[in-house]
């Protein structure tokens, strides 16, 4: 479907709400993504349960999203189109392990350059890092790109690829 918002063409061809993942992760809403989305979370999903059993000898049992489908603007680009505008994205906040324990990119994540002094430190910043490096997503955006993610991780499949996984000098 393709909306008109103001200036704003919005839509995709397809849509999917993304259920049920190859792992099992419960996310907080079902996310309405585009096939191509719903194939990297997928992945992801695969990275995140490789990274926590490494990092905590648990699973990960459930995800909160921010959003996915929203025609809107790019915050600090008026004018230009969000990825979530297509489907294309989804904002990732906290991640909830066998056991209870929540990590938070917003009191977890850490923007030393140095490697992470905590667990969740490192969780966090290999679960960002390691769709970005392996090509499951062409843009990951975390805290290190600017403070409009300071709370959450914004993955998506652009036609260009943006490495906010490190600080830009």
């Amino acid at each position: 479907p393709v909306a008109r918002h103001g200036k704003l063409t919005c839509g995709a061809e397809q849509l999917i709400t993304y259920k049920k993942g190859p792992e099992g992760i419960k996310y907080s809403a079902p996310p309405v993504l585009t096939c191509q989305m719903a194939l990297g979370l997928a992945r992801l999903e695969v990275l995140m349960q490789e990274e926590a059993r490494r990092v905590f000898g648990k699973r990960v049992k459930s995800v909160h999203q921010m959003g996915t489908y929203s025609c809107r603007e790019i915050a600090a680009y008026p004018g230009w189109v969000s990825e979530h505008s297509y489907a294309n994205a989804i904002d990732l906040d906290t991640f909830t392990l066998e056991g209870g324990k929540v990590i938070a990119v917003s009191k977890h994540f850490s923007k030393s350059l140095e490697v992470p002094s905590s667990k969740e430190a490192d969780f966090l910043r290999a679960i960002s890092r390691r769709p970005y490096d392996e090509n499951v997503f062409s843009s990951v955006l975390t805290p290190f790109f600017n403070q409009a993610h300071w709370n959450h991780f914004h993955i998506d499949q652009s036609h260009f690829r943006n490495d906010g996984t490190r600080l830009r000098e």
